[in-house]
């Protein structure tokens, strides 16, 4: 096991830009891959992918290289093998695990390098507090906060219940480096992107990685054939929809968008098998946990309680109301929504039906 206290930075943060010029200057190409001397170095590429696959954010530092060029050089070539896979769940999920990695790796570093790389890398608006007021290390620039923490439901995010002097917002280390977690998610989801953009030509051994990591890939690939019938998106609320849309891109929506979400379809009578199938397109997806979760969530589980689903003050109140419920006929719950949009796509159904009788 690594000690990852004597690693250099470059190591421990790969998409700093100095790590950047240190691959370049170190001339390796694709082509390089292809040497046996190299192996070390895909094998580092593949591990990082497939721990993506099976630990997300669970990655541990212990999993790192003691060698610092096979740790800092894997980083970019588990982006272009990923790129090469072409899978948008996978992507995801390897920038997720990614950032946890670095997340873990900043709450052991210094505050020196967790503020340069903030203001540096990242173009945060932070710097230290002298007097920590209320035990808060760090003052951010009020735009900056806004910007990060808009997808954060937790009430200890909202603005009202923060200290604000002179348009910054204090905060501790421990969210600094939250807020630092999704800027590195965001890095290598564009660099990803950039090499699916123009995908290189790999050298065989590559592509045989690429055919083993794909092998381990689980079966993920649910569409509308799971939510056929009365518990299609048809008539969902514009809130469930988008909240559905943006798990099955793969995108890693919120605790309490997740909940919601769950708690609605367990309410309109979706089968929890199918329930669980759409949780699977999450990043940061867990089968056991997400399984047990989503039993609790139906009462099955701990207090045998069945959760039913928030009201539409709620969901305005933790920012997933769409365009503050003007598509939605003043309902006060989903529920309401769903379930007069659902008789009247029966009635349009059977007046259908009835013209059609008519005619025939």
């Amino acid at each position: 096991m690594p000690s990852t206290s004597r690693l250099s930075i470059l190591a421990k943060y790969p998409f700093l830009p100095e790590a950047r010029r240190y691959i370049s200057e170190y001339g390796l190409t694709l082509e390089s891959f292809s040497d046996p001397a190299y192996s070390k170095i895909v094998e580092r590429a593949k591990q990082r992918i497939v721990d993506a696959i099976r630990l997300g954010e669970g990655v541990d530092p212990s999993n790192m290289s003691e060698d610092e060029v096979v740790e800092l050089a894997s980083f970019p070539l588990a982006i272009i093998l990923i790129a090469a896979i072409k899978d948008r769940f996978l992507a995801r999920r390897f920038a997720l695990t990614e950032a946890s990695l670095a997340t873990k790796l900043l709450l052991d570093d210094d505050s020196k390098t967790i503020l340069r790389i903030a203001r540096e890398v990242f173009g945060m608006d932070v710097k230290a507090e002298e007097a920590q007021a209320m035990a808060h290390e760090y003052s951010m620039g009020l735009r900056d906060y806004l910007k990060g923490s808009m997808t954060f439901n937790a009430p200890s995010w909202k603005l009202v219940n923060r200290i604000v002097i002179r348009g910054r917002v204090m905060i501790t280390i421990n969210e600094l480096i939250r807020l630092m977690k999704d800027k590195v998610m965001e890095y290598v989801l564009e660099n990803i992107e950039k090499a699916m953009s123009r995908p290189p030509k790999l050298p065989q051994n590559l592509q045989k990685i690429i055919d083993e990591i794909k092998s381990t890939l689980p079966s993920k690939r649910y569409e509308e054939e799971i939510i056929s019938g009365e518990s299609s998106p048809e008539a969902w609320p514009p809130c469930m929809k988008l909240i559905y849309q943006n798990v099955m891109k793969g995108e890693n929506v919120s605790h309490f968008a997740n909940f919601a979400l769950a708690s609605f379809l367990i309410n309109i009578g979706m089968n929890l098998d199918d329930i669980l199938k759409i949780f699977a397109h999450r990043p940061d997806f867990d089968q056991r946990i997400a399984r047990y979760q989503i039993e609790h969530i139906a009462g099955l589980r701990g207090s045998r309680t069945k959760y039913t689903t928030p009201s539409c003050d709620t969901m305005k109140t933790n920012g997933l109301c769409v365009e503050d419920g003007k598509l939605c006929g003043g309902v006060k719950n989903p529920l309401a929504y769903f379930r007069r949009s659902l008789r009247r796509l029966r009635k349009a159904d059977k007046d259908k039906a009835e013209v059609e009788g008519e005619r025939s």
